[in-house]
């Protein structure tokens, strides 16, 4: 019982760890990854999208960001423009390295991810 009981506790250790490593290194190929002080400095050339809930987006956003929930863009990407930089927020990484990955694949090249999503950032909200 004791050994099951570590196997399964190894078994999650080893899928959590592998899925954040997964979603950096993706989130890294596709896009570039912004620590907030350099998001905030860049995020004026280009559209801002929150990916988060609409409650969370409420409580505090990036000013000047857009709420865009994932599996809304994932339906209809277009609904971002192509010739403009797209910065990306969301609350751990995980939706924007999935956003990244699709757009990547229809030709979109200047997109930015804040690094540790919302909770990182310290530059100007609403």
């Amino acid at each position: 019982m004791l050994y099951a009981l570590l196997a399964l506790i190894v078994i999650y250790l080893v899928l959590t760890v592998g899925l954040r490593g997964w979603t950096s290194y993706s989130l890294k190929r596709n896009a570039t990854v912004l620590k907030s002080e350099e998001f905030e400095e860049q995020s004026h050339s280009g559209q801002i999208i929150d990916l988060r809930d609409p409650a969370d987006f409420k409580t505090k956003h990036v000013l000047g960001a857009r709420n865009i929930q994932l599996q809304l863009l994932l339906q209809n990407p277009s609904a971002i423009r192509k010739d403009k930089p797209v910065f990306f927020v969301d609350a751990n990484n995980q939706a924007a390295e999935k956003i990244v990955r699709k757009l990547k694949k229809q030709g979109y090249t200047q997109m930015f991810v804040l690094k540790g999503g919302m909770a990182s950032y310290t530059g100007k909200t609403k």
